[in-house]
């Protein structure tokens, strides 16, 4: 009489633990590495949206002062008082440089209507610097 294939089942093998373990190492590693890309886009983007917060809030209020009063100090004391506020988190370094249109060369005939403001964030992310600009004409 033949014995049964189930009934001669004898327990786990090594071969069994140890394609077991690898198993389990692949998709370990694998959901780690997912779970990480995911974590560094997502700071990446934050802090990308935070960098344009920052640019946002700077540009709303300089376009809320009279035109004869936005100069570079004015800028540069709405950045600090922005900083105070806690508006522009630390971590994030905003820079304002403003010129005058008819102070550029080859426009020094035209009235004085027009102000170039070129606002900059930097940033790190990933232990990368990076630097977003934005530049906009602040009008009469």
């Amino acid at each position: 009489m033949k014995k049964n294939k189930l009934l001669d089942n004898r327990g786990v093998t090594t071969t069994d633990i140890v394609a077991g373990v690898i198993i389990i190492i692949v998709f370990v590693s694998v959901i780690t590495t997912s779970f990480y890309n995911y974590y560094l886009s997502a700071t990446s983007k934050n802090r990308n949206a935070v960098a344009t917060n920052c640019i946002i809030d700077l540009i709303e209020n300089i376009e809320a002062m009279a035109y004869d009063e936005v100069d570079q100090t004015a800028v540069d004391d709405l950045i600090q008082n922005l900083v105070d506020k806690g508006t522009i988190p630390s971590g994030y370094t905003v820079t304002a440089s403003l010129q005058k249109y008819n102070e550029l060369e080859g426009n020094t005939d035209k009235e004085d209507l027009i102000k170039i403001l070129k606002a900059n964030v930097k940033y790190t992310v990933n232990d990368k610097e990076e630097n977003f600009e934005v530049t906009r004409l602040i009008t009469k």
